[in-house]
């Protein structure tokens, strides 16, 4: 196995076994947002929350944690290549991170969001035979009996 050929990236844990199979990587790039927002006369209130953002569609959402992640080599051929770059997913995390907070606190200035962890991470598909049709599993949520 040469390693000129291979491409290092974090993967997102998952609870199937993924050795063996030929695996389809989707970039994402994960955000943890802490956002400070000012109050009259009481200390500034402060919120977290993690951000996904898909690199190839560019939609933003929130997530309920950062995920814990692992290290694979792989063909870059097998990676869906990004149409956003980092500067442009942080500007529309940024953004729904402000309408949460409008939203959830309503707040009525501006609050200090600062980006404290980001991370490039793909999750990774792969080809399953069932019922003698071949289909595209997603590693994370696995399969449901409507998707049979």
């Amino acid at each position: 196995m040469d390693n000129e050929e291979y491409a290092s990236v974090s993967l997102i844990e998952t609870p199937m076994d993924l050795s063996g199979r030929e695996l389809i990587c989707y970039p994402y790039l994960i955000v943890l947002c802490k956002v400070c927002m000012p109050r009259m006369f009481m200390k500034p209130r402060v919120a977290w929350t993690v951000i996904t953002v898909d690199l190839v569609k560019g939609v933003p959402l929130r997530s309920n944690m950062f995920p814990e992640t692992k290290e694979i080599s792989i063909k870059p051929s097998a990676l869906v290549p990004a149409v956003l770059s980092n500067e442009e997913a942080i500007q529309k995390s940024r953004k729904l991170v402000l309408r949460w907070v409008m939203y959830k606190f309503h707040a009525f200035k501006n609050p200090e969001i600062e980006i404290v962890k980001q991370q490039a991470v793909y999750k990774a598909f792969f080809f399953a035979e069932a019922d003698g049709k071949e289909i595209l599993v997603d590693s994370v949520k696995g399969l449901t009996p409507e998707d049979l």
